[in-house]
């Protein structure tokens, strides 16, 4: 089982791609893979004949074998293991495992299951114990339960992990946004594919803010204050499975907001189909998720564990705002950044805002 992210723990099998005992070449997908964060087709990592060891729907932790290529007689990768029957696990006798005491095993302990007392037992069979109450004994009709995916799991516990251990407090700017209106309209016109989003400006103007305020781009890590070198920003993304998945925009900052707007798009398209690279989903230093474009207002977000602060950005509408002494009709966007106020202070986080409405205000500065 690969290690596809740095938080996995155990990986799921979702679906062999090929049949046990097919001849594959290095790089085919062998093997679909539910990791923590997405699901993902894995390649063969050398040419020979697969042999199976693990069944679908079968979890394993990164490093467990779930499989060998047998390369050739003198280059095999493991010992043999014939195919398992769907829903199935490989024993140590059926693996081929050597019955003489010598050479390693490649299976797992098998788990000791206990078995009902007879006649010529010494031991009474104890009784039974009264089954526990469960959500579905005690439900309303018309319910039906289902097991939540890894995915949902793990956010689950990063979520719960997130509200119990990290002390958090929320601030809130408004912010004009005639101007980044008026120069997408401009970038239109001569731009092509590269024009950049609304939220891809908000993600190129918070990737500038956090190089200027780099308290903002640090987190609590093991009781310490981690300084993060880079400025990777995390933008939220619901997948097309109702999934929710933080693609990671390297080094931010860096790039131009052409550069940043081709990165944005391809990394979406290929998280909401779910096919996304792992290392894309991993190192993020900040996040940015947006729930404007369904309406949202106002709104505050959870912090990942791991960093210090995530956006909250709401939608654009119109109000009336003074200019020069007189009310004048202004898209006006709302944006709330949500802190750990183990590493950033209120002061922190309001100079950070003041700093993100200025390049928002002032969108050529973008491009500086």
């Amino acid at each position: 089982m690969p290690r596809l992210s740095d938080s996995m723990e155990e990986g799921t099998i979702v679906a062999w791609l090929v049949e046990d005992g097919t001849l594959v070449s290095q790089g085919d997908e062998i093997v679909e893979i539910e990791s923590d964060k997405a699901t993902l087709a894995y390649p063969a990592e050398a040419t020979g004949v697969l042999r199976i060891a693990v069944a679908t729907g079968t979890a394993a932790a990164p490093g467990t074998q779930i499989a060998q290529i047998d390369v050739g007689a003198d280059r095999s990768v493991a010992v043999s293991l014939p195919k398992v029957p769907e829903g199935g696990e490989a024993t140590e006798e059926a693996a081929g495992a050597p019955t003489n005491g010598t050479g390693p095993s490649t299976t797992q302990p098998e788990v000791a299951t206990a078995r009902p007392t007879t006649a010529g037992d010494d031991a009474p069979s104890p009784p039974a114990p009264a089954a526990p109450a469960t959500a579905a004994t005690s439900a309303p009709t018309g319910v039906r339960f289902r097991e939540p995916s890894r995915i949902e799991r793990l956010v689950t516990k990063r979520m719960v992990q997130s509200r119990t251990e990290i002390p958090d407090f929320a601030v809130t700017v408004e912010i004009d946004m005639s101007a980044c209106i008026a120069l997408r309209s401009d970038l239109k016109r001569v731009g092509g594919k590269r024009v950049p989003s609304v939220n891809d400006l908000i993600v190129k103007a918070c990737a500038l803010t956090l190089r200027d305020h780099p308290r903002v781009n640090s987190a609590w890590v093991d009781d310490q204050v981690a300084a993060y070198e880079h400025v990777n920003v995390g933008v939220a993304v619901a997948t097309d499975d109702e999934q929710l998945v933080v693609p990671v925009i390297a080094d931010a900052d860096r790039l131009t907001l052409g550069q940043l707007a081709e990165r944005s798009r391809e990394l979406t398209k290929r998280a909401r189909a779910g096919r996304i690279a792992p290392a894309e989903l991993s190192g993020g230093t900040f996040t940015v998720s947006n729930l404007g474009m369904l309406g949202v207002a106002h709104f505050s977000a959870i912090i990942t564990p791991g960093q210090g602060a995530i956006l909250a950005v709401g939608s654009t509408v119109t109000r009336f705002v003074p200019v020069d002494g007189q009310p004048v009709a202004r898209p006006v966007l709302t944006a709330t950044l949500c802190s750990d106020h183990r590493v950033i202070y209120g002061a922190h986080a309001a100079a950070f805002l003041d700093r993100l409405r200025t390049y928002l205000e002032h969108p050529g500065s973008l491009a500086l």
